[in-house]
């Protein structure tokens, strides 16, 4: 490793990352045309990503609000809005300390509050939302995550209980490789738990979309992220909350759900979260797709075989002494 991208990896792990990344730019060329990184910052020769993992504990307490011993808010701060701040503020230090060694460098919010500002007409146009910038497939590209069928990334450290952020900067890193391990996401093992247990029903069990990225493809299922955001909002039964929507049938109708979300249908309870610490500070009562995900388990043991050393995580910040 050259001693600019040590540097990186070194001052990410130190700050509190749990994995770390890098893709050069040319994984990137199959990117949608207005989200690649060059689109945004012409200069971008590399896009470091960094994970953050999410304790079990968030995903093993997680419940409805009349369930004894379940509770949903230690999910909605620290599985959620808490490691979004912590990975921004990570970010943001490592982009600083870039721009002062002369590389530019921009960072994005962790979060999908954005994508529904910038996106809103190309929202009501094509039923879906959509991010400036993927931080998910960014992962993927720097090769410290796969994707599941939910479209998640999967790592063989946490399975799904991670979250992102990315640093696009001018400096050229030298890249990380893609993930070439055992499977990560076992459908056929698990039953397709993320498709059966969403509450809004997103996932499609059968139809697939599908993205390459320096040569390898990756396949997983289609999304309606429309469907979706009713569960993040606790909008629909099942999703954490109090208030029980029903979807229309057939795809997500974005005015159908803005107005839900602005009417008088919603729970005043959950409107208090709605409106009080939803976002950024705290976020989606659901999840189950990722805090239910049975990746890890499901793998440990072909994981006792495969060696993980030349990854940088924070498990293995001795190879970087």
């Amino acid at each position: 490793m050259d001693k600019l991208t040590q540097a990186v990896v070194s001052e990410l792990l130190n700050l509190g990352a749990d994995l770390v990344g890098v893709a050069p730019i040319s994984r990137f060329a199959n990117a949608p045309e207005g989200h690649r990184p060059t689109d945004f910052l012409p200069e971008c020769k590399s896009v470091i990503s960094i994970g953050l993992h999410i304790f079990q504990g968030m995903a093993d307490v997680w419940g409805e609000y009349d369930q004894a011993g379940k509770t949903i808010t230690p999910y909605l701060f620290y599985g959620y809005g808490l490691t979004n701040i912590e990975s921004s503020r990570i970010v943001n230090r490592m982009a600083k300390l870039l721009e002062y060694k002369g590389y530019k460098t921009l960072c994005f919010m962790p979060t999908w509050v954005s994508s529904f500002y910038k996106y809103f007409e190309e929202t009501l146009a094509t039923n879906k939302v959509c991010a400036e910038f993927s931080h998910r497939h960014a992962a993927a590209a720097a090769g410290i995550v796969d994707l599941g069928w939910n479209g998640l990334g999967l790592s063989p450290e946490f399975g799904s209980m991670q979250r992102f952020n990315s640093i696009l900067t001018s400096a050229e890193l030298e890249p990380t490789p893609l993930y070439d391990g055992p499977a990560l996401c076992r459908p056929k093992e698990c039953g397709m738990k993320c498709v059966r247990t969403c509450p809004a029903q997103a996932f499609s069990e059968t139809e697939s979309q599908s993205l390459t990225i320096d040569g390898k493809t990756i396949t997983y299922s289609t999304h309606d992220n429309i469907r979706c955001a009713y569960g993040i909002h606790a909008m629909v039964k099942g999703a954490g909350g109090r208030t029980h929507l029903e979807i229309p049938e057939g795809p997500g109708q974005p005015m159908h759900f803005y107005s839900e979300l602005q009417g008088e249908n919603i729970h005043m309870f959950d409107r208090g979260m709605l409106d009080n610490c939803f976002g950024i500070i705290c976020g989606d009562f659901c999840g189950k797709c990722l805090h239910g995900c049975p990746s890890k388990k499901l793998t440990a043991k072909d994981m006792k075989d495969y060696d993980l050393s030349g990854r940088y995580t924070s498990l293995n910040r001795a190879i970087l002494a």
